[in-house]
């Protein structure tokens, strides 16, 4: 078995993706994060995390917003 986490929690989900606590809680409620439930807590697949990160739009400079 690989040494990489398989389970993140809220906080270190955050930490991984360099965004909020918050951020997290909103992108799980919007649906666009998957979560598990470990207990009372959320907890968040280094799969779903990894999937979320590909469906990121890639920054391409000068091209319109």
């Amino acid at each position: 078995m690989s040494a990489q986490k398989l389970l993140y929690d809220t906080p270190a989900a955050a930490e991984l993706l360099s965004t909020t606590e918050r951020r997290i809680h909103e992108l799980r409620r919007g649906g666009q994060l998957g979560a598990v439930v470990d207990g009372r807590k959320f907890k968040f697949t280094a799969d779903e995390l990894q999937r979320y990160i590909d469906r990121l739009p890639a920054y391409e400079p000068g091209a319109a917003s």
